[in-house]
């Protein structure tokens, strides 16, 4: 399969190896106030349970004196000293006793959106401010008013908010990219797109300018032109899909893309993924259940449609990923229900048979399960292989463990009992060598399984494979660094 390297124009959204990157510490610490710290983020590994330990902030790294982390780039953090606890009242979101060993993550608080959480989507994880490691940022729908915000890494128990504006208009579909070429990653939030403005720790509202009128569920970030920068893929329910990019004045709507499927069941409210699915080195188009799109000249202006699905071969508007599942060297497909009810949904992934995407096979991995609303493709336990993870909007989370052989075996492993997986985002977000995850609920007592009204805050789940002594992994050119959620890595 071949998977493009985002460089230059599109900033932070890239695969490198990296060398030397600083890890965060994982020991108890003692700190300057006295108290003493919790177990870390490594500690309490000995069991299977998801039961979890608390404690009181110290200082993370070798320089408790000045409150600063050695791991860290000079730009530091906006709040000092680094937490390595919670703040009072949020203990329960710290668990270092992982929930599956060989998928060891700890369970970390980010934060809160604000103090309405509502229909919060729009999700990335990026390197916001570029100091090496990744930001998180998400925004509400616009008739609840919170605009978008992102969250500055600084330790697994220490984020902090910033507001980034208003005034878009979503349904829930966003992500991120370096929309002008600055070298600054900017924020998309469906019909609009915020401008970094290079000191995101200290700014106040970032501006915004309009995209195009397109109120839509989802939007994917990619290559769709083949020119080694950024573009947005949209899908909403009645439209057609539909690719634009900026022209040479971003500040201006964007007038250079295509609409690409045209028929009422290629209208898919979301479903989207961006690839090169039959192996011409030229990236298509997966639009929701049963249609891809070839990228016929490469350049994003002629489509050519495939059915690689009947109706009742799965659920409408599903969630998907692409990558290679079964290391033949093309591309797969992932998907998942969207909602599904308490126990209606299904997983499953497609074989791509022939390598262009013309005989699509699929084995279904799991049915029964409920509220869906993530799925990724990517090596979670560095074994070289892709995993795949699915992500419930609130409760257990999930990953399917690749066995490597051919054809695959997947095992399932609950990876959280309790955590919040809508529009899970998942990168080396502490540059220690594996793969974390951050996530939050969409905040709906209606939908969503949130009837219970659990807490909906921003978590983190802290990949412990590398402090537990595996190997690290910095390199990842077998799996695709845009879509959903890009890099995979950070830059430290």
């Amino acid at each position: 399969m071949m998977v493009r390297t985002f460089m230059g124009a599109l900033g932070a959204c890239f695969v490198a190896a990296l060398v030397g990157c600083g890890n965060e510490s994982t020991s108890n610490t003692q700190g300057t106030n006295g108290s003493s710290g919790d177990n870390g983020t490594g500690g309490g590994m000995t069991g299977g349970s998801d039961s979890g330990s608390s404690g009181a902030g110290s200082i993370v790294g070798n320089d408790a004196a000045t409150g600063t982390d050695a791991s860290r780039p000079s730009g530091g953090c906006s709040e000092m000293p680094i937490r390595t606890g919670p703040l009072p009242g949020k203990e329960s979101f710290t668990v270092t006793t992982p929930a599956d060993m060989h998928f060891p993550f700890t369970k970390h608080w980010v934060g809160i959106f604000n103090d309405d959480p509502r229909y919060v989507s729009m999700a990335s994880l990026t390197d916001i401010d570029n100091d090496g490691d990744l930001d998180f940022a998400c925004g509400q729908r616009e008739d609840v008013g919170g605009g978008m915000n992102w969250f500055e890494y600084c330790g697994p128990d220490h984020w902090v908010r910033h507001h980034v504006g208003e005034g878009h208009k979503s349904a829930a579909g966003g992500g991120a990219f370096d929309v002008d070429g600055d070298g600054w990653v900017d924020l998309i939030a469906s019909d609009s797109w915020y401008k970094n403005p290079k000191t995101p720790r200290a700014a106040g509202n970032w501006q915004r300018y309009v995209i195009k009128n397109l109120r839509v569920e989802e939007v994917i970030i990619g290559d769709v032109n083949n020119d080694k920068k950024g573009d947005a893929l949209f899908l909403m329910t009645g439209i057609e899909p539909q690719w634009w990019t900026p022209d040479a004045d971003a500040t201006q709507e964007w007038a250079t893309g295509k609409l690409i499927g045209t028929t009422p069941d290629q209208m898919q409210r979301q479903g989207g993924s961006i690839g090169d699915i039959d192996g011409d080195g030229k990236n298509d188009v997966l639009a929701g259940r049963m249609w891809w799109y070839k990228n016929v000249n490469g350049d994003g202006m002629t489509w050519e449609a495939h059915q690689f699905a009947q109706p009742g071969d799965f659920d409408d508007e599903p969630l998907t990923y692409l990558g290679d599942l079964d290391g033949d060297g093309d591309t797969d497909f992932a998907m998942v229900t969207h909602w599904g009810g308490d126990t209606g949904a299904q997983i499953a992934w497609w074989e791509n048979v022939d390598g262009k995407g013309l005989n699509m096979m699929k084995h279904q991995l799991a049915t029964g399960k409920g509220w869906l609303h993530d799925v990724v493709i990517a090596d979670m336990d560095n074994d070289g292989d892709n995993d795949i993870f699915v992500g419930k909007n609130s409760g257990p989370q999930w990953i399917w463990e690749n066995d490597g052989q051919r054809p695959p075996h997947f095992t399932e492993h609950t990876i959280a009992t309790d955590w919040r997986g809508h529009e899970a985002r998942i990168g080396d977000v502490d540059c220690d060598g594996d793969l974390d995850i951050v996530g939050k609920p969409w905040g709906d007592p209606n939908e969503g399984g949130e009837g219970a009204n659990p807490p909906r805050d921003v978590v983190y789940l802290q990949n412990m494979l590398v402090e537990n002594g595996g190997k690290p992994v910095f390199d990842r050119p077998n799996q695709l660094t845009f879509q959903k959620q890009p890099p995979l890595t950070c830059k430290r």
